[in-house]
């Protein structure tokens, strides 16, 4: 008998895990080779955990909270599987995988690359996002076979590369519930929770379960920024004309600064003019329009009574006559 089955047999063995980490959805106990069961071995299951019995890349027991004994009644698939009979001095050897069931909470998602997406009124928008998700396990029978694999531990920072990519794929149809690019920050939380419903059904194959999915932000690219600003700067100002002079002014002294000296001056003299110039134009185009709504005004006849003399018109309020000087009231 080897020196290693003889002092299992003297301690029996006990399998626990911890992760002080807690960065771990899934570990091997022990993390090489297998762990060896005797008829007495403990395999101790700490609160938030589970764990699995792997043999022959076969998924035989599955373990919930608490401390359990190696007995053939305790475990009847994996001692059928392994004709096992306790007692012998060889032990039976299988995997033991634990899983965390604690919430991996305050997880960070962002898209990498803007997502494009056309609104009604603006086609090909790049859009950025990124909020955050809390996520646990609900079946670590899914877990094992679909994300573990052959290592020997399954940590979350590879389960946020997958929601990372679940959620770049479906955020484009969830902004289906923004009415209008004006309306992107305000439809956040519709956003969230059309997220939340998809993704979560995306992972569910995966044995994982999103608790919760917040959009903290969703932002259109610079440009776009830009142009709503000066959509509701011209909208403030009412004149399209007037802004593109404000804003071509704002851009010549953002060019030339004050202070600035040098051949550049000329230049700025003469399209400071040439703007200057064009606002006049401008302005005097409306000015026969004003000056005729004036002079409408002014041709309206004032009110006016004869003189009982001579009977030459004179002003209502006038005392005495301009023509022959008769007194009139």
């Amino acid at each position: 008998m080897s020196p290693k089955y003889q002092q299992s047999i003297l301690f029996k063995g006990i399998y626990e895990f911890e992760d002080p980490s807690g960065v771990l959805v899934a570990a091997k106990v022990p993390p090489v080779g297998t762990a060896d069961l005797y008829s007495g071995t403990k395999i101790i299951v700490k609160a938030n955990q589970s764990a699995l019995f792997i043999y022959k890349g076969q998924i035989t027991e599955a373990l919930s909270e608490g401390m359990h004994s190696i007995k053939t009644e305790n475990f009847p698939i994996l001692t059928r599987l392994a004709n096992w009979q306790f007692g012998f001095e060889s032990p039976l050897q299988a995997e033991i995988w634990f899983f965390s069931n604690a919430v991996f909470a305050g997880r960070r998602w962002g898209t990498t690359q803007p997502i494009i997406y056309d609104f009604p009124e603006y086609p090909a928008v790049p859009i950025r996002a990124y909020g955050i998700y809390n996520i646990v396990v609900r079946d670590s029978k899914k877990v094992f076979m679909t994300l573990v694999g052959n290592r020997a531990s399954y940590d979350v920072s590879e389960l946020d590369n997958l929601i990372q990519a679940q959620i770049t794929e479906l955020f484009p149809k969830t902004l289906s519930v923004v009415p209008n690019l004006e309306s992107l920050n305000k439809s956040q939380a519709a956003v969230s929770k059309e997220l939340f419903t998809v993704v979560n059904k995306a992972i569910e194959q995966y044995g994982m379960e999103l608790l919760s999915l917040q959009v903290i932000a969703m932002v259109p690219a610079q440009e776009v920024i830009q142009a709503l600003g000066d959509k509701v700067a011209m909208n403030i100002i009412g004149d399209k004309r007037e802004y593109l002079l404000y804003k071509a002014a704002n851009s010549l002294l953002e060019t030339h600064p004050a202070g600035d000296k040098g051949a550049s001056d000329t230049m700025q003299l003469m399209m400071g003019l040439m703007l200057g110039q064009s606002l006049l134009d401008h302005r005097e185009r409306e000015r026969p329009f004003i000056s005729v709504a004036n002079a409408s005004k002014d041709a309206l006849p004032d009110k006016s009574q004869a003189c009982p003399k001579c009977n030459a018109m004179v002003g209502a309020n006038d005392k005495f006559c301009s023509s022959c000087g008769a007194k009139l009231q």
